[in-house]
């Protein structure tokens, strides 16, 4: 593996570490009703991912290297397939998850139809969140540091590993992934780390798709964490054994999607066109 990869892997993860495992007993649901400084140190750690990302883009490329970092930020002009994926992809995969829910027999409870007006807002008001706090190291530093063109499947699934193992230590606390709350157990880790892999295919396709734009990448985060939030506020009645099943329901449609779409559109996944020589 790529040494700067390595260091960048270390870097984040153990500062995301060490911000949160003192933390995780006094980490509230709704982590604004934490005290100041269990808030400071999960919002250090949460941003750790774009934090390393930049601070070794400079230590390695010095200016140059942060110019080209943050111009990557503002390319927008990708095409209307890449930007429709990564805005209707939440919507899209969540929509999946809760028809499939309701088809296996699931209940959704009462539906908290005030929400309706304000989803907009809920969808755009994360993005300090996960997309932001991370999109700098995943897709900012550490992707182009494989050979995600040529070896798509290996590099999707090495950054998915290694972003879905720093979420690790969340995992026993009452936020910070999409299965913290629930009773723990190899199985559910298992499906928490099958959700962000199959996750990282749609990232890296984008990526390879829009010459490493981070606009795409933090818009395709957002896009997916706002959805699931949407869900668990629009449906607020979910036991938590209910919202499991929703999610294996999720994780279930999201790798049914990507085995069709490898299944009839191998060679387009791969992104084997001419023009994918480019280096970030």
């Amino acid at each position: 593996m790529n040494n700067k990869l390595v260091i960048f892997s270390l870097v984040t993860c153990l500062f995301s570490w060490a911000c949160w495992l003192p933390i995780i007993g006094e980490l509230q649901s709704n982590p604004f009703e934490s005290g100041g400084a269990v808030l400071l140190l999960f919002f250090l750690g949460a941003y750790s991912p774009t934090l390393a990302g930049i601070v070794l883009t400079y230590f390695y490329e010095r200016g140059e290297g942060l110019r080209s970092l943050f111009k990557r930020v503002l390319m927008v002009k990708v095409g209307v397939i890449p930007l429709l994926v990564c805005f209707l992809a939440g919507p899209l995969f969540y929509a999946i998850s809760v028809g499939l829910y309701v088809a296996s027999g699931g209940n959704l409870g009462a539906v908290n139809y005030g929400l309706l007006p304000w989803i907009p807002i809920v969808f755009i008001a994360p993005i300090i969140f996960g997309p932001l706090a991370e999109e700098f190291g995943w897709r900012g530093f550490a992707l182009p540091l494989l050979d995600h063109k040529k070896r798509f499947i290996s590099s999707s699934l090495i950054i998915g590993f290694i972003w879905a193992l720093w979420h690790a230590p969340l995992f026993w606390a009452k936020t910070g992934t999409a299965i913290s709350g629930l009773p723990v157990n190899p199985a559910l880790i298992c499906l928490f780390f099958a959700a962000v892999i199959s996750s990282s295919f749609i990232y890296t396709w984008l990526f390879n798709k829009t010459s490493g734009s981070l606009f795409v990448a933090i818009f395709l985060h957002l896009s997916m964490n706002a959805s699931g939030t949407i869900v668990g506020m629009l449906f607020p009645e979910l036991t938590p054994d209910q919202k499991l099943w929703m999610y294996k329901c999720y994780v279930f449609g999201l790798l049914a999607v990507l085995a069709i779409i490898f299944a009839f559109s191998y060679k387009a996944v791969l992104g084997t066109n001419k023009e994918s020589s480019q280096t970030y």
